[in-house]
């Protein structure tokens, strides 16, 4: 008979011939495993209160309302003055439902600025200045900042009448008068006579004329030539005393060759036709008499003598 191993023999043999166990590590923390630390936020610092005194600044607007002639230029001035143009001028805007020329503001001084379209304003036509200035700084100082007011944000608007151009040449001694660009009359006229010559250029009915006035030699401080004259039908067009007016002495010359002291004579029944046509804004436009029109003779009318380019080089967003 064949006697088996004991299993307590056969357990003792293996456990001899097995590999002694190994204890595992333990593991290394890795840099993620790290705790980390939320850096400590500090606080902003509370922006200091502008103690300065505030000041509103009120805008007036010329025209604001009524029919002009398509000459007439807008005209904003402020109460106070103006340091930072660029924001004060990206903040009125001239707009119409109608397709408007191009234009531009330009700032006269620092409390005036003047917006021009590059040609006439076309006739019936509304016109919008839109104005959005409050809160808008305009200047400041040490002690004072000056902001538009409440009123500063509104619009105004205003409407030009029938277009009404006069052109005036001094070579063929005629006036031709366009209304709605239509040729509607032709006068015979006289202008300035050497040494007196009348200034070429765009002059614009300021609303200023008289059935009668009077002009004197003194007025204009002649010394060597003398006159006392009772004038009809005289319209202003310049403040250094250029006149469209009657002129019953002068019809001799009217048409022919020119002799005034600088107005622009016509004969007295043309002279009622014009005196009762025209209106404020209305353009006149004088031509090859060999003395310019100045940009300071008739504002804001005479700012149509200034080029293009040069005007639009005085506003601030230029």
């Amino acid at each position: 008979m064949i006697q088996r191993p004991s299993i307590l023999l056969l357990a003792a043999v293996l456990t001899a011939g097995a590999a002694p166990a190994v204890a595992e590590p333990t593991p290394t923390p890795t840099p993620t495993d790290t705790p980390t630390v939320s850096p400590s936020v500090k606080p902003k610092p509370k922006k200091k209160r502008d103690k300065r005194t505030i000041e509103r600044v009120r805008v007036t607007v010329s025209p604001a309302s009524g029919r002009v002639g398509v000459g007439q230029l807008i005209t904003a001035t402020f109460s106070a003055p103006v340091r930072f143009k660029a924001k004060a001028e990206a903040a009125m805007n001239v707009t119409s439902r109608d397709t408007l020329p191009s234009g531009s503001w330009a700032w006269i001084n620092s409390t005036t600025a003047v917006y021009r379209p590059k040609d006439f304003w076309p006739g019936k036509t509304r016109i919008n200045v839109e104005l959005n200035l409050r809160k808008v700084p305009l200047n400041s100082d040490a002690s004072t900042r000056w902001i538009g007011g409440k009123t500063t944000t509104r619009t105004d608007s205003f409407r030009t009448a029938r277009s009404f151009i006069a052109r005036i040449d001094a070579n063929t001694h005629q006036m031709r008068v366009f209304r709605n660009d239509r040729l509607v009359k032709v006068f015979g006229i006289s202008l300035g006579k050497p040494g007196f010559a009348t200034r070429s250029g765009v002059k614009i009915i300021t609303g200023e004329k008289y059935r009668w006035t009077r002009m004197t030699s003194d007025q204009l401080g002649l010394t060597d030539e003398f006159y006392d004259l009772q004038v009809p039908y005289a319209v202003r067009i310049t403040p250094t005393g250029e006149f469209i007016h009657g002129a019953p002495w002068a019809a001799s010359r009217i048409g022919a060759w020119n002799g005034s002291h600088g107005c622009t004579n016509l004969n007295v029944g043309p002279a009622k036709w014009f005196f009762n046509h025209v209106k404020p804004g209305d353009v006149t436009v004088t031509t090859n008499t060999g003395r310019r029109m100045e940009t300071w003779n008739g504002t804001p009318g005479s700012y149509w003598n200034y080029p293009w380019k040069q005007w639009k080089a005085m506003s601030a967003l230029s």
